[in-house]
């Protein structure tokens, strides 16, 4: 017989009505049996679409009541460390929304707390498994374009953020909100550990305090350097990713990716000249044959997080997300934090 997971979901915000409660209804290995959030409102609206028939406003009754297999955190994030560990220590494996938690040492306490009490914990990082992640990843294992040297990585919008998410007493800003998706792409996709980080905090646009401008640049043990910019302010986009290798570079944009790469041994023999009168009074040039390829967006597999759920907290396989891959995460997302020295300027 299949197992089947009793599930509840805390907090009813968009991740959760978009996506947690319409997956873990459309698959047959959970069973949604509560969810909790202080909004009265919201919780008749769950109970009418998903059928959900425990509703609790407050976190812990619902863990003593129910006791339920797994919890889903979708809760803000300022909540998510105390809501882990409780459920934890009341026997519930735990599936938390990204951003893990507000700092490194509140997801280390998270995952010590798992390790004692013999509990599951898992985070959500959907932007593994999306459309762009599928194209880079052929990309990469094609090695047309030689071995990497850089990834820019932008995201580039103009909102005036004024929701929770605008206020670092939240845990909002987006090194910590968009950052937890894109960092982690990137050291998922190139196997990638951090060696250093520079990064630049702004608030521009936002009507809150915390950052909507973010300016990283991190160095990846190998020497691939990424420039992750993502841009909350901006009111002309650009190319949502640029690869540069050696021999050629691919270019993401308006949903269809570029590539431009010479084929191994094309490049004619050449000799560097170490003398202080160029040839010619020229700057040196040469005939490349180019091969040029476009590739169409791939579409992404929603319904592949929960399957990876599944596998993990019920056949007990290993989890999609590692918990040395979560915590190397959130460490740099500190260490981005600190380089930026918190300095944010008001622009008036």
């Amino acid at each position: 017989m299949k197992k089947i997971l009793r599930t509840a979901v805390s907090g009813l915000g968009r991740i959760a009505w978009d996506f947690h409660l319409p997956q873990l209804c459309a698959h047959d290995g959970f069973h949604p049996v509560a969810v909790v959030d202080p909004c009265r409102e919201r919780l008749a609206e769950a109970q009418a679409r998903f059928g959900v028939s425990a509703l609790y406003t407050d976190f812990e009754p619902m863990l003593e009541e129910l006791h339920p297999d797994l919890v889903v955190i979708a809760s803000p994030t300022v909540f998510h460390a105390d809501q882990a560990i409780w459920a934890m220590r009341a026997g519930c494996d735990v599936f938390c929304d990204k951003p893990l938690a507000l700092c490194s040492a509140e997801a280390e306490a998270m995952f010590r707390t798992a390790r004692e009490t013999g509990r599951k914990l898992m985070t959500y990082q959907p932007h593994r498994l999306n459309g762009e992640a599928r194209a880079v990843r052929a990309i990469l294992d094609s090695g047309k374009l030689g071995p990497l040297y850089l990834i820019e990585r932008h995201l580039s919008n103009y909102a005036r953020r004024n929701d929770w998410q605008a206020f670092r007493k939240n845990g909002g800003g987006m090194l910590l909100n968009y950052g937890s998706h894109y960092i982690d792409q990137l050291l998922y996709l190139t196997g990638s550990r951090v060696e250093r980080v520079r990064c630049e905090l702004r608030r521009i646009a936002s009507l809150g305090d915390a950052d909507d401008v973010v300016h990283a640049l991190i160095t990846a043990g190998s020497g691939l350097l990424f420039d992750l910019d993502i841009n909350q302010a901006a009111a002309l986009p650009l190319p949502e990713w640029r690869i540069c290798g050696q021999r050629g570079a691919a270019l993401y944009q308006d949903g269809e990716w570029k590539l431009r790469y010479f084929l191994p041994g094309a490049l004619p023999e050449m000799k560097a000249d170490t003398g202080l009168a160029a040839a010619g009074r020229r700057y040196p040039s040469e005939p490349i044959a180019w091969q040029t390829e476009t590739l169409p967006e791939l579409p992404a597999d929603r319904d592949a997080y929960y399957r990876y759920c599944y596998d993990y907290y019920a056949l007990d396989r290993a989890p999609f997300v590692k918990a040395d891959e979560i915590l190397e995460l959130v460490r740099t997302i500190d260490a981005c934090r600190r380089s930026a020295e918190e300095f944010r300027p008001v622009l008036v």
